[in-house]
């Protein structure tokens, strides 16, 4: 005959509380980083969910384009650039009033580079590329843009 031991004492049970409010989390607009434009990332911030490669090749695997292209850009960090189409160049473009040489002045865009109000159109670009392009001007690197209608 063999001998079993048993064990006998008091077990505790705690339920675990998971409500599915509580896991719940969407965002349409929200707080942005300063630096990036880039959606934070914490929900005690109002942040955004990250979408990384995986997400995103899902996404492009199932033809759903229209809406990778809405969620990554439009809704995350959409910014707008004016490119001058005669030199190509993004940082030349002002806005605001300017007397120039030949005495009028101009009112909204004008490229001082080639010195024209002409041919200066509007591009949406991800904000992360306006910022490299910002960055790489500071360091004497300019950056040049063929525009086409497409």
């Amino acid at each position: 005959m063999e001998l079993l031991l048993i064990l006998v004492g008091q077990t505790f049970y705690q339920r675990l509380v998971h409500m599915a409010e509580d896991k719940l989390k969407f965002r349409s607009t929200g707080p942005v980083h300063p630096l990036t434009g880039q959606p934070v990332f914490d929900r005690k911030h109002f942040g955004g969910v990250r979408f990384g490669e995986m997400e995103r090749d899902c996404l492009i695997a199932h033809g759903a384009s229209a809406n990778l292209h809405e969620k990554l850009f439009t809704l995350s960090n959409l910014s707008q650039m004016h490119i001058c189409q005669k030199c190509k160049n993004i940082e030349n473009v002002i806005q605001r009033a300017l007397s120039i040489p030949t005495g009028r002045k101009i009112r909204g865009l004008y490229c001082r580079f080639c010195k024209s109000s002409d041919d200066i159109v509007k591009v949406n670009a991800p904000y992360g590329a306006k910022l490299l392009c910002q960055e790489l001007f500071c360091m004497k690197i300019s950056l040049k843009f063929d525009t086409c209608l497409c």
